[in-house]
């Protein structure tokens, strides 16, 4: 439950008395130096004259005085804390993990099939109608024979991919803002990834996720960096674990997450099990490969057309 303690401020008491009270039992068994790590929680919370004098207290090591007031102020503030069951907040606790996990394994994801769309155009730009020719004449060359089916589909489906990214650009960014676009597209994807937000949100987080992925995957750094930061500015979204309070459908969103997490973990890897993604992974130099398959392919044109003369 959650009250006004300070200036735009709601503060739930009873995480800072489960907080105070971890901090008198630092205190009985002298471990000074985690007491340090909850003075800086408690003044984040946002301070009030009777946290400010025990936090004044500890700070001076004055720990006989930090121990009353905080029993002062949990004998004041008990009574308008209601009582949660531990259970849904460990539960809570899971489901946060859960929606963490999930956002790495989708960033991480988003970032390999990126990687691979930028390859496919570019090599579709480079060396696309060296390929089509030389699948046109093994096309024409196998009528007749039983590899001729074979060396249609071929040409049939390179020459559809070929035509749907031939206009395709990929549009080149520096080494500091693939870091900047990279890192506002997992601040922005946090803060909207229809699989963490509340249900009631889930459609109007998924047409901004879909359009953060399209800006993403077109390194349209200004595209990304706009929607992050209108996220970051209007906090729309609510995530699962903060709009779910039963503790029967807490439990059924730990075992849905669970099951979204280890699908994610498969995608992930059949992604990097690819045989597009082993190529490109593979390639440290991009320029290089393009000039050695490009002088590869003019080769096989070369003798093909002299075959045909």
């Amino acid at each position: 439950m959650s009250f006004h303690m300070s200036k735009n401020k709601n503060i739930d008491f009873s995480k800072i008395i489960r907080r105070l009270e971890l901090i008198k039992s630092l205190i009985s068994l002298e471990e000074e130096s985690e007491i340090l790590t909850h003075i800086s929680k408690l003044e984040q919370i946002g301070l009030s004259a009777e946290l400010d004098s025990i936090i004044l207290c500890l700070k001076e090591k004055s720990y006989g005085k930090a121990v009353t007031a905080i029993e002062m102020f949990i004998a004041q503030h008990n009574s308008l804390v209601i009582f949660i069951d531990p259970e849904i907040e460990a539960l809570k606790l899971e489901i946060k993990s859960f929606e963490a996990t999930i956002n790495s394994l989708s960033d991480e994801k988003a970032e390999l099939e990126k990687l691979i769309h930028e390859f496919s155009i570019r090599h579709n730009k480079e060396l696309g109608e060296l390929i089509i020719k030389i699948l046109q004449y093994r096309k024409d060359h196998t009528k007749g024979t039983p590899q001729h089916q074979e060396a249609e589909d071929d040409f049939n489906s390179y020459h559809q991919e070929y035509e749907s990214t031939k206009n395709a650009e990929v549009v080149l960014l520096t080494v500091e803002e693939q870091k900047e676009i990279k890192d506002k597209y997992r601040k922005a994807s946090k803060l909207c990834h229809p699989d963490v937000v509340s249900d009631e949100q889930k459609g109007m987080a998924t047409k901004i996720f879909a359009e953060l992925s399209i800006a993403f995957e077109n390194n349209d750094i200004n595209r990304v960096k706009e929607i992050y930061e209108g996220l970051e500015t209007g906090n729309i979204f609510i995530s699962k674990s903060d709009a779910i309070s039963e503790k029967k459908l807490l439990l059924a969103e730990v075992h849905k997450q669970r099951m979204f997490v280890k699908e994610l973990q498969l995608q992930l890897q059949a992604l990097k099990d690819s045989g597009i993604f082993k190529k490109v992974s593979a390639i440290e130099n991009w320029d290089e490969y393009f000039k050695k398959a490009k002088q590869n392919l003019q080769s096989q044109l070369i003798n093909i057309e002299n075959e045909r003369k």
